[in-house]
């Protein structure tokens, strides 16, 4: 992979920044919860752990949560980056048949089966997260849950394949797959966790808000393959809308950026142009469908925020600055 000097582009985005009160509280029991596990072991990383502030991006996405469904959101997002480490580390990321026996008892334990003196912490750990969402849901949101992680799953396994043959995928289906592999659907589904509310059928089936949601992902997903480009680089991954753009169109790394930047910026307003277009639902009251899409709205944010005052990707300061001017004189506009 290339090794040229690049200008990461400066991303902005025009909501406001918002992050939950309980932000410190819930990164050192997201912290203690980790520890509790054995899902790190090593000093050193856990100290990584500790400075990427997992818990900070759940405080962001977030905002309104109560703590102790906060605490929930904070450990399931943190066992989704820790399995994902692992996977890049351990080389489990490269072997399909390994990954798909950890994700297929991933799925038992998310269906209701139960744990075995063998499992492995991860799998203690997720048995845990699933105990503690079940009295604030339902059994169909339960269901759903363990369907957008299934698809999770489905989606690395698909990378780990393409690993494994050295086959890069063609950006049609990368853009088709990385919806999945973000995890950010398990995310959206939490909303009525965090919230206290439920979106039934007749409004989360409607055109609009399955556009609003797919909108977020790949403007999070997206904005994330811009911020992580040089761990991927380092990890030999062409899992990158950035690499796969490069890789397909033959273009310079800095063409590809550039590209996948304004890509970003057209979602960010497909957005806001949809939002306006919301319908009013005769059986959801209209602020439960606020409230549902100021979350969205506040993962588009959160996560830029986060991803700059984490050091899990060890992103320049001053390009979160530039940023941050911009998006405020974009509000100020």
């Amino acid at each position: 992979m290339s090794n040229e000097n690049i200008i990461l582009p400066h991303l902005s985005c025009p909501f406001p920044e918002s992050i939950s009160p309980f932000a410190d509280k819930v990164h050192q029991q997201t912290l203690e919860w980790v520890k509790h596990f054995r899902l790190v072991t090593n000093e050193k990383a856990f100290e990584h752990l500790q400075l990427s502030k997992f818990g900070w991006l759940s405080a962001r996405a977030y905002p309104n949560a109560a703590l102790n469904r906060l605490e929930i959101i904070s450990d399931w997002n943190t066992w989704l980056f820790i399995i994902d480490d692992q996977c890049d580390e351990s080389g489990l990321g490269k072997r399909p048949d390994r990954l798909s026996a950890l994700h297929n008892r991933c799925i038992e334990i998310l269906t209701g089966y139960s744990t075995k003196s063998n499992d492995i912490p991860l799998i203690h750990a997720l048995h845990d997260i699933y105990c503690r969402l079940q009295p604030f849901s339902s059994k169909s949101w339960m269901l759903r849950f363990a369907k957008s992680a299934a698809e999770y799953f489905e989606a690395t396994l698909w990378e780990a394949q393409n690993r494994h043959l050295n086959r890069w995928p063609d950006t049609d289906s990368y853009m088709l797959m990385r919806p999945f592999s973000g995890r950010l659907l398990t995310d959206i589904e939490l909303i009525e966790i965090a919230e206290n509310i439920e979106i039934p059928c007749t409004a989360r089936a409607h055109p609009c808000l399955i556009k609003l949601a797919s909108l977020t992902n790949n403007v999070v997903c997206w904005s994330n393959d811009i911020i992580s480009l040089n761990k991927e680089k380092a990890h030999g991954d062409m899992h990158n809308l950035v690499l796969v753009m490069q890789h397909e169109l033959n273009i310079s790394l800095q063409e590809a950026l550039n590209l996948v930047k304004k890509l970003v910026d057209a979602q960010i307003q497909q957005f806001q142009t949809f939002e306006k277009r919301l319908p009013r639902f005769s059986d959801v009251p209209n602020h439960v469908v606020k409230k549902y899409v100021a979350v969205l709205r506040a993962w588009m944010r959160g996560n830029l925020d986060w991803a700059y005052e984490s050091r899990r990707y060890n992103v320049q300061q001053n390009v979160y600055q530039d940023a941050d001017k911009k998006m405020h004189a974009v509000c100020n506009d």
